[in-house]
């Protein structure tokens, strides 16, 4: 074993990437990294048990070649091949992402898959020392915090960079002296890309003006960024822990249907620094891959954290955080939990008796109705009460239901003028988020709103000198 391959062995050892005879799949593009990374694994003590995946883009004219020298490196060794051929062109499907992420995400996708019907306990890529500092570099100008100043990880889950630690001088000398044939990638000359351009012009220009060893600082900054994170994590994971959300194997596990319910008391405990990883940790549990965060979505957390109850912020990937009383909602913004009581957001339509008494579901209310004639009306009943109405039978259509707000639902409420959404007279009364799902809507046969129960009726049925018929309902909250 020559110095090269003990200084990767070495770093192997050091983040525990493999056990011995671990079934590994090495993804290869036919670049100097990857067939670089697939040379020494092959020889490394460890008896890896190796398979190779190659993906195809059909992004290049040289794509069929790189596929090529790939397959046949593999056969020269007997070691197992899979190539992927993209059949749809990624120029045409990746929608708005750009073409680098879009290629990746795929990329990815498709080894999960293949490591998956494998059996693979590993996959090895062929990040190296450059790649982190460039990653970094990178980072840093766009914005990042001691997570993204991390870099790239060595490992993550069953990924693992076993050339994260030997820079691209060093690999090249290794392939050249090994006789390794490896592909040019044209487009790592393109200056359209960010990364190119600072590989190519600003570290170069950095390094001679400024900062001689820059690339070792950048990579002495990704290393105490990534030893701080993994200390936060450990705390972020006694959080969870303690929450009843993490799983065995770490991945979480929401504690209501489409997101988390949790204690704002034990946020205040926790310092800022805490607060921001947790946050991040529960956002991408439950966004879309391609979803995304900035500083100021996670400064908006904090603020509402520390902020006054009844707020709530929109973010990425149809994601929404409500503060109530004591409680803080982090998930789905279709799925918001009832607040206060254990109110399904999905009853209903609920039939109402009339005469009769109805009871709302999970003992939340009771509606009781009757018949009045015009003159049984007490004196009162021209008053606006959010629990008693005094509604003209005449001017709405039986049966009647309850059941709770729906997207769109509107009426004219009684003595405000106008047409209004019914969730604008939750805002107006400074009802909570999490509380509006337990003030039910009466709803006449035709569907229309006939008013929200504990708030307001609707015009529609107002009594007026010619009503005959004089349906009374009064809503008790038991809750």
């Amino acid at each position: 074993m020559d110095a090269f391959e003990g200084k990767v062995l070495a770093a192997i050892q050091r983040y525990q990437m493999f056990s011995a005879g671990n079934r590994v799949l090495v993804a290869v593009s036919g670049g100097v990294d990857s067939m670089v990374l697939l040379a020494v694994l092959m020889k490394i003590p460890l008896r890896l048990r190796l398979a190779v995946f190659h993906l195809n883009h059909r992004l290049r004219p040289e794509s069929e070649a790189e596929a090529e020298l790939v397959a046949s490196f593999a056969s020269a060794h007997s070691l197992p091949c899979y190539i992927e051929r993209l059949a749809d062109d990624l120029h045409t499907c990746k929608g708005k992402k750009s073409l680098q992420v879009a290629a990746r995400e795929v990329r990815y996708r498709l080894m999960d898959a293949t490591a998956d019907r494998l059996g693979m306990e590993k996959i090895a890529l062929g990040h190296h020392a450059d790649d982190q500092v460039e990653t970094v570099l990178m980072r840093f100008l766009t914005g990042a915090g001691p997570e993204g100043l991390a870099g790239i990880p060595p490992v993550r889950g069953r990924y693992v960079r076993p050339l994260l630690e030997v820079s691209r001088e060093e690999i090249m000398a290794y392939a050249r002296q090994a006789n390794l044939s490896w592909a040019e990638d044209a487009s790592n000359q393109k200056p359209v890309y960010l990364r190119n351009r600072l590989r190519h012009g600003l570290l170069p220009y950095l390094e001679e003006e400024y900062q001689p060893g820059l690339r070792g600082r950048l990579r002495e900054t990704a290393l105490i960024c990534r030893e701080w994170i993994e200390v936060l994590e450990d705390l972020v994971g006694e959080v969870l822990q303690r929450w009843g959300v993490l799983q065995p194997d770490g991945k979480l596990a929401p504690n209501r249907e489409g997101g988390y319910l949790t204690p704002v008391a034990a946020w205040l405990e926790l310092p800022p620094a805490v607060q921001r990883v947790l946050f991040r940790r529960l956002f991408f549990s439950l966004a879309p891959a391609d979803a995304y965060l900035e500083f100021i979505h996670s400064e908006a957390f904090l603020r509402l954290v520390k902020g006054p109850t009844g707020k709530e912020i929109n973010l990425p990937g149809g994601l929404l955080a409500v503060k109530e009383e004591t409680v803080l909602w982090l998930g789905l913004a279709t799925a918001v939990p009832v607040w206060g009581s254990k109110v399904p957001e999905d009853w209903g339509p609920l039939p109402l008796m009339v005469p009769g008494t109805t009871v709302l579901p999970a003992n939340q209310g009771v509606v009781e109705t009757k018949w009045l004639g015009r003159g049984d009306l007490p004196p009162t009943w021209e008053q606006v009460s959010p629990f008693e109405f005094y509604l003209d039978a005449d001017r709405f259509t039986f049966p009647l239901y309850l059941r709770p707000r729906r997207p769109g639902d509107r009426f004219t409420p009684l003595g405000l003028g106008g047409s209004k959404k019914v969730k604008e007279l939750f805002i107006a009364a400074k009802i909570p988020r999490l509380q509006r799902a337990a003030y039910p809507l009466l709803v006449d046969g035709e569907g229309r709103v006939l008013g929200v129960l504990g708030l307001r009726p609707a015009a529609q049925s107002k009594i007026t000198v010619e009503s005959r018929r004089v349906l009374y309902l009064n809503y008790r909250r038991l809750s």
